[in-house]
């Protein structure tokens, strides 16, 4: 009952696409400007399509915006580091002072189309032109102790006001007093220097960066570069204004006597941009020029040849059309399909021709071998690109727009590829017999395919067991290929903003890697309260080597917890001292009139009995001030609510993420965290799952083409062995060279095992069903095409491989390897297991 339902499916689909390959032969042979005209239509419709689509450039846009990735996007907007260019100034210390004075007066003067290119430029931890709002903080601040200073450096504070110490402070102040240029205002407020207690804190978590704290500039610890943050007046979406920005930028540091590199949003649009529109034209041109002239070499027709490139961009042309209707914008990344296609839609032209050609060297008449090549082999091209374009397809429902776009481009173009040569190519070799006819068609070369078939079939044992232990290697060494998470890996090598930001990492990054965390909700005491929480966490794991360090708003401003334990310690020490009176006494003794620092000593003696402040008083009196950078890197307020940013800097291994992420779920519920790990984790996983579900429809439907195709196992068999035996050499080669699975080149396995099935489809389908002494020369036939489509594919894809980005180079590398093994065991494989499925076990008693 199933072997007879099997038989009717077969029959009936076999039965429908000859149908439907016999109408295309007719209309093409016998209304051949009809079908151009309303391909002409369906052209221009598509390219009216795409005239409407909008190219995105932003690479995180094409993952699903949830979880550690929508709070990596938030944090980057709120903080404002998402638009903000990152200028690096290399060189000797001095010199890079004196430079960075002058180039940011450079970038402040900046203007595109009339407007300010910057809205803010900074260089110095606050500028000089808010020395006054300085000035009024710190009188403020070191009279809080109980706010500003480090429970642990509440001692230091008490000793501080101590006689000595007030006696050694006031001399010093004196002595800055008589030097030129000293900031009186700054030491009316602070005779004693308390501000040394204080700033060192506030200069750490106002720095994203590892600065050197004992400067004013932006300046790393080695002194060997200072970086200088600007905020450009229009966001990176407007690409226009972010083209003329970075010119502008170019201009500017022209002459410059220290090196001056760029990182940021803008440079990287603009950069790379370029660099992938560069590396992709480059690739398709290069590519389609070797496929032109592996055809042209292999068949020697001029008009076939130059028909390739029409037949493409037609593929092209309508699945970008198509794929507009279905996605409004297009990442700019999916334009790698393009090189796919080339490589992909020239096998059509290829299996078409070399079958007419074949036909017609054996005698047949010019409509004989068309109709043949058009219906026959049409039919295996037929089921071999559904079995390509399938797999594409399925992952449209990705969850991941970028293989949602790919899958969807490249499905489409691969269909109407291979209907653009039903419609074009039959017409054209028509044409030619008319008004170019050969005198004689001669074989074509075999390229030493018989070799393959005759050493297949004499030693068919030994060709069999170095199949299978081939495959059995590359298998083992598969087990050892590794994912990339890095997603900077997956960027342009050698552009600028990718090699300034290894710079920052290098000289200024506090660690290797950060791990943020949210406490977000419309109580600002309840966010307080919970963000102290997750700074005690972070301490304990700072006391166990798990963390270099962290930054939060706890760190600078006590909580309530923290200010009982300095206001204990300055009464435990304050408490039976008459403050004021020492201090007016000390600063009559060092020449100081007492009055003008009244309000001061008031703040002072009143220490004793000191209160807990409000935290929302401190946060304030930072925001009005020039630290106001911290309130704005630790605490956002949008519409949702607040947000308490917590920064934890780490290294590797050593901070066990799974552990924290769970105890801070319990701890701090409702708290969210990201970092480059977790957010790599992410799109892993929904990579991960994405796959899984194209590679199971895909092989569903694959499977069931083959089935409807074929109607014995055999040659099921003959189409996957050779797909199954690349997919592995692929991953097994991959392994063995270093490269890693990403989150582009997973889709290749998806390509290959579409693709590669179409290789052992051929051969299966042209030596089914003849007579003996036909197999080798029908073989050889296919088996030509197969080395042709192979070569073409490689070159289409290998393209890929020599860009310089990372993310497109492993898509070409993996579908080189992959395309070659599937090739090779094809024309090396298939025919001593043909041998022993057709001939020997048709011999042995069992069959």
């Amino acid at each position: 009952m199933i072997k007879l339902l099997l038989n009717t499916v077969v029959q009936t689909s076999n039965t429908l696409v000859q149908k439907h390959l016999e109408w295309i032969y007719r209309i093409t042979t016998t209304k051949p400007a009809a079908v151009f005209v309303a391909c002409c239509l369906a052209f221009l419709l598509s390219c009216l399509s795409i005239a409407r689509i909008h190219f995105e450039a932003d690479i995180f846009k094409l993952f699903p915006q949830r979880g550690p990735l929508a709070l990596f996007l938030d944090t980057m907007k709120w903080t404002g580091s998402a638009g903000n260019a990152y200028f690096l100034l290399e060189g000797d210390k001095e010199q890079l002072i004196t430079e960075a004075e002058t180039f940011a007066g450079k970038l402040r003067g900046l203007s595109v189309d009339g407007t300010p290119a910057f809205s803010n430029v900074k260089y110095r931890v606050f500028d000089l032109a808010e020395a006054q709002s300085f000035t009024t903080f710190m009188g403020y601040a070191v009279t809080r102790p109980q706010l500003f200073v480090a429970p642990e450096d509440a001692p230091r504070y008490r000793q501080f006001l101590g006689p000595e110490a007030v006696a050694a402070s006031l001399r010093k102040a004196t002595t800055e007093l008589a030097a030129p240029g000293s900031l009186v205002d700054i030491i009316a407020v602070d005779p004693l220097y308390l501000r040394e207690l204080i700033l060192p804190r506030l200069k750490k978590a106002s720095q994203a960066l590892d600065l050197d704290t004992t400067s004013p500039y932006f300046i790393s610890r080695d002194g060997k570069v200072l970086i200088i943050i600007a905020e450009p007046s229009r966001p990176v979406t407007d690409i226009a204004f972010a083209r003329k920005l970075v010119a502008a930028i170019n201009q500017a540091r022209e002459g410059a006597p220290v090196k001056i590199s760029v990182a940021g949003a803008h440079l990287s649009a603009v950069t790379d941009e370029a660099i992938l529109k560069e590396n992709v034209i480059v690739g398709v041109l290069s590519s389609l020029v070797i496929v032109l002239g592996l055809f042209y070499v292999a068949y020697r027709r001029f008009l076939p040849t130059l028909l390739i490139p029409l037949i493409l961009v037609y593929g092209v042309v309508l699945a970008l059309g198509t794929g507009g209707l279905v996605f409004p914008t297009i990442s700019i990344i999916s334009f790698a399909f393009t090189s796919l296609i080339i490589g992909l839609g020239t096998d059509y032209s290829v299996h078409l021709y070399d079958r007419f050609h074949f036909e017609r060297s054996l005698g047949a008449s010019s409509e004989e071998a068309l109709r043949l090549a058009t219906v026959d082999t049409g039919h295996a091209l037929f089921t071999a690109a559904m079995t390509t374009a399938f797999p594409f397809l399925s992952l449209v429902v990705s969850e991941v727009k970028i293989l949602s776009e790919l899958g969807l481009l490249v499905g489409l173009g691969v269909i109407f590829s291979l209907y653009a040569t039903y419609f074009f190519l039959p017409p054209l070799l028509l044409f030619m017999e008319k008004r170019f006819p050969l005198k004689a068609y001669k074989p074509l070369p075999t390229f030493g395919i018989g070799f393959f078939w005759t050493a297949g079939r004499r030693h068919w044992r030994t060709t069999i067991a170095l199949s299978f232990g081939a495959v059995l290697c590359l298998l083992v060494s598969a087990t050892g290929t590794s994912f990339e998470s890095e997603l900077k890996n997956l960027q342009p090598r050698y552009s600028e903003a990718f090699l300034a930001q290894e710079k920052v990492e290098q000289h200024l990054s506090v660690s290797r890697k950060q791990l943020i965390v949210a406490v977000e909700g419309n109580d600002l005491a309840d966010v307080l309260s919970r963000g102290s929480r997750v700074d005690a966490m972070a301490r304990e794991l700072l006391q166990r080597g798990e963390l270099a360090s962290f930054s939060s708003i706890g760190q600078v401003i006590n909580g309530a917890d923290d200010q009982n334990a300095v206001i204990a310690e300055l009464r435990a020490g304050l408490g039976h001292a008459r403050l004021d009176a020492d201090l007016n006494g000390a600063l009559s003794r060092q020449g100081f009139a007492a009055e003008p620092f009244g309000q001061y000593i008031r703040g002072l003696a009143g220490l004793a009995e000191a209160e807990p402040l409000p935290v929302r008083e401190g946060i304030d009196r930072l925001s009005d001030s020039p630290f106001r950078g911290i309130v704005e890197r630790h605490l956002i307020r949008s519409e949702s609510g607040y947000h308490l940013l917590s920064y934890l800097n780490y290294n590797g291994p050593e901070f066990r993420q799974q552990p924290f992420l769970t105890a801070l779920h319990n701890d701090v519920p409702g708290a969210r965290a990201t970092s480059v790990d977790l957010v790599s984790g992410q799109l892993l996983d929904s990579v991960r799952r994405s796959f899984m579900l194209a590679l199971i429809v895909g092989s569903l439907l694959v499977l069931s083409l083959l089935v409807s195709h074929f109607n014995s196992p055999r040659g099921i068999f003959y189409s996957l062995f050779p797909v199954t035996s690349g997919a592995i050499a692929m991953l097994g080669l991959m392994a063995l060279t270093g490269m890693r699975l990403n989150f582009m080149n997973v889709m290749v396995l998806v390509t290959i095992f579409g693709m590669g099935s179409d290789y052992g489809l051929h051969v299966a389908h042209r030596v089914r069903g003849c007579a003996e002494e036909e197999l080798k020369g029908r073989f050889v036939q296919s088996g030509r095409a197969v080395l042709l489509s192979g070569l073409t594919t490689i070159a289409g894809f290998g393209s890929l491989a020599f860009t310089d980005y990372g993310a497109l180079a492993s898509i070409g590398w993996a579908t080189n390897f992959g395309v070659a093994a599937t090739a090779l065991f094809t024309l090396a494989g298939l025919p001593a297991f043909m041998y022993y499925l057709n001939t020997i076990r048709k011999r042995s008693p069992a069959g």
